[in-house]
């Protein structure tokens, strides 16, 4: 089995025109902007833990820490992620419970309105009522400030392609205090990683071309 510096210059070399690109992408996404080194790199290890990347894990926690995050707030990018996950999942339910009913939405975005929150949660109350609790602690300030909590919610939300949540966190965001620049420039931290995923896994596909022939 090759290791893995021998497996990168091996995946580098069979494209190398897309790896300079692709560089030169990732390069100018994490540099400090409107957002921080640090702020980006937390919503870097928050995305991975959606894209389940364990390369992307292993590769931006460190570098969370060297950009002078605590383990506190790398712990609660984790659960920002862990919560956002749950929240695209239940914000798609509607579209179950209008299935339920025999109702057939033109939309495939799913309906946020009282009437269907009301209508998911009656369903099963006590679940309704602990993710709810689940949520707010997760988003009350901590190690990590709202606002912060916002924005890798937000870069979050792209990854699990949820509309709803996209609309929900950014809203939630701008009231935090997040410029419209450091809402973007989260939206490319999460692009940059979700590419970052595909590329890092090339290296199971370089195995697998290795040992077919």
């Amino acid at each position: 089995m090759n290791n893995p510096t021998t497996l990168a210059k091996k995946k580098a070399d069979l494209a190398p025109a897309h790896i300079e690109a692709w560089r030169n992408f990732s390069q100018t996404v994490f540099k400090e902007g409107a957002l921080d080194e640090k702020t980006k790199q937390l919503i870097a290890v928050a995305v991975a833990h959606v894209t389940q990347c364990p390369y992307c894990i292993k590769s931006h926690t460190p570098q969370a820490l060297r950009k002078g995050a605590s383990k506190e707030e790398i712990m609660e990018a984790i659960w920002v992620a862990a919560a956002g996950r749950a929240s695209g999942a239940y914000t798609h339910a509607a579209i179950a419970v209008d299935a339920m009913d025999g109702v057939n939405q033109d939309s495939l975005v799913p309906q946020s309105t009282p009437e269907m929150a009301k209508k998911k949660a009656d369903l099963v109350p006590e679940t309704a009522n602990a993710w709810r609790n689940f949520s707010n602690t997760v988003f009350r300030t901590g190690a990590l400030d709202e606002k912060t909590k916002q924005l890798i919610a937000l870069g979050v939300a792209h990854v699990t392609q949820c509309a709803n949540c996209i609309k929900g966190h950014t809203k939630m965001a701008k009231l935090k205090g997040a410029s419209n620049e450091q809402l973007m420039e989260a939206i490319w931290v999460a692009s940059e990683m979700r590419a970052g995923a595909a590329y890092a896994h090339a290296s199971i596909a370089m195995e697998a071309m290795e040992t077919h022939g």
